[in-house]
Order: structure tokens, then C-alpha cells, then sequence
């Protein structure tokens, strides 16, 4: 199991072959866009609702977000194409690189788990069950998005604090400053809005067994730490920048106040020729 990362789609992960170990699937989510447009999906007869599980012609389980995820079970190459290709047109604001997470699932165990090696052990190949993992799949697939967006950030602060620190100068426009920083900010508060990562799948209404299930995949995928740390991260840039902004202010008020120096300067120059000349 690993943080998600973006993909090519065109590269696609083999999720090994189901024929052979019947026993054991491999589940992938993928973050594809911003919003899928739940009401145009096809919907499995009398399947779950909160995620959607998607009616698939090839029989394929595959679960929905209107968050913009996807999760598939034991998926092909050409099976996860085919989906790809029919979802492209549901999408709110796509994404350039789908972002994925993986799990290796193991069927048949007397308790559900996650051993050392990251594979998750499941009493059995129930949808409610595997519901509750493409749940926790998926945010984290969400949250590794939010994460390289506010490193990107970071990164992009860091030679101006830098600049700052060594020359004693500011390097970068107010403008250039919000410009850097309002893309992370938007992209954090607007999932934030869609995707709260402490909020519990909505099989657990119907299924309340399965609530350990759920809070032992949040911490083995570290979703409230990790929300919680991208929060922290969120202030400490809101926190730089209003101080950033604020030395640029300071900088605009002292050359502002130059301008009035020199100007005052001038009429005074201007006022002395006049009496000493007329």
C-alpha cells in the first residue's frame, strides 16, 4: 500500500492476475477530477449508494464518488481504460494526471487487518466491506492531491523567505506572492468542502460492523493526521504571507513617503527661487 501519486493513464498498473489468486485482488482509486456528475452515472440495481457502486457491463465492482474518485476491484488494463474513456465526459475541472492509491487485499482471514507488509486482510469479497476500503482508498488518493499542491507552494515561498533572510530584500510582487499562494488555498478550501477525511462512508448506517474496519484503515492511511497537517500547513502560509504582504506595504508606505519628501522638497526649491529672483 502507498500515499497516492500521479499517474499516466496511458501507463497503466497491472492489478496482477485475479484468475490465479482467486483468494486475493488488488483495489485502485483514482482522483480524476474535481466533481463526477453522479446523476449521469449508471448506477448497480440495488447496489450501495454512499459511494455510488456503478453498474458495469463486464461485471467489474466499481465504486463512485461525486468528488471526483474512482475505485476499482480487480481491474484489467482494458477494463480501467474503458471506465477511464466513458468518465471523461462526467468531469468537473479534470485533472491533467489521475492520482492514485493501491491496496493488495487479501480474502478469507478470521478478522479484518493490516499486516506489516501493508496487505489488508478481509473476512470476505462483500461489497459493504470493500465499500468501507474504497472509502479510505480514495480520501487518501484526495489528501496525496492536496499534498503536492501545498508543497508546490511551499516551495514557491521558500526562495523569496530565503531572499529576504540572506540580501535583506524582498524579491517577488504582492501580486506575484498572491498569485503563488491562491492556487493552494483554493484547491485546499474547495476539497476541503467536498472531501472531510474524519467523515464516515454512509455503508455504516447499514453495516455498523463494519466500523472497526473503517477506523483501522483511517490510521493505517493516516487521514486525520494527515488532514490535520495539511490544516497546520494552510496557517503557517496564511501566516507568511500576511507578514510578506505586510513588509511589502511597508516598503510601497516608505517609498510613498520619499515621493512626498522630494515633492515638498521641490515646491519649497521652487517657493525660495521665486522670492530670492523676483
Amino acid at each position: 500500500m502507498h500515499h497516492g501519486q500521479t499517474i499516466d493513464s496511458s501507463r497503466l498498473v497491472s492489478p496482477g492476475d485475479a484468475a490465479a489468486m482467486p483468494d486475493r485482488r488488488t483495489m485502485r482509486a483514482l482522483l480524476l477530477g474535481e466533481r463526477i456528475d453522479h446523476r449521469r452515472l449508471a448506477v448497480a440495481a440495488g447496489g450501495i449508494t454512499d459511494p455510488i457502486q456503478l453498474a458495469r457491463p463486464d461485471g467489474l465492482l466499481v465504486f463512485a464518488f461525486r468528488w471526483g474518485a474512482v475505485v476499482l476491484v480487480g481491474a484489467t488494463h482494458e477494463q480501467e481504460a474503458e471506465l477511464l474513456a466513458e468518465l471523461r465526459e462526467l468531469l468537473s475541472h479534470p485533472l491533467a494526471q489521475p492520482v492514485d492509491e493501491t491496496a493488495r487485499i487479501q480474502f478469507g482471514a478470521p478478522e479484518d487487518g493490516v499486516d506489516a507488509s501493508g496487505l489488508l486482510h478481509l473476512k470476505d469479497f462483500s461489497v459493504p466491506r470493500l465499500a468501507v476500503v474504497a472509502d479510505a482508498l480514495a480520501k487518501s488518493a484526495a489528501l496525496s492531491h492536496q499534498e503536492t499542491a501545498m508543497a508546490q507552494t511551499l516551495d514557491g515561498i521558500e526562495p523569496v523567505v530565503t531572499n529576504l533572510r540572506g540580501l535583506g530584500r524582498m524579491s517577488v510582487s504582492s501580486r506575484a506572492l498572491l498569485r503563488l499562494v491562491g492556487s493552494a488555498l483554493a484547491a485546499r478550501n474547495r476539497a476541503a468542502a467536498r472531501v472531510q477525511s474524519d467523515d464516515k462512508p454512509g455503508i455504516l448506517w447499514d453495516h455498523p460492523s463494519l466500523e472497526s474496519l473503517h477506523l483501522r484503515l483511517a490510521e493505517e492511511f493516516e487521514l486525520t493526521d494527515r488532514s490535520a497537517a495539511l490544516d497546520r500547513k494552510l496557517a503557517l502560509i496564511g501566516e507568511t504571507v500576511q507578514t510578506l504582504l505586510a513588509m511589502i506595504e511597508a516598503r510601497r508606505s516608505r517609498t510613498l513617503e520619499i515621493a512626498i519628501v522630494v515633492f515638498i522638497g521641490m515646491e519649497l526649491l521652487t517657493a525660495l527661487y521665486a522670492l530670492i529672483f523676483k
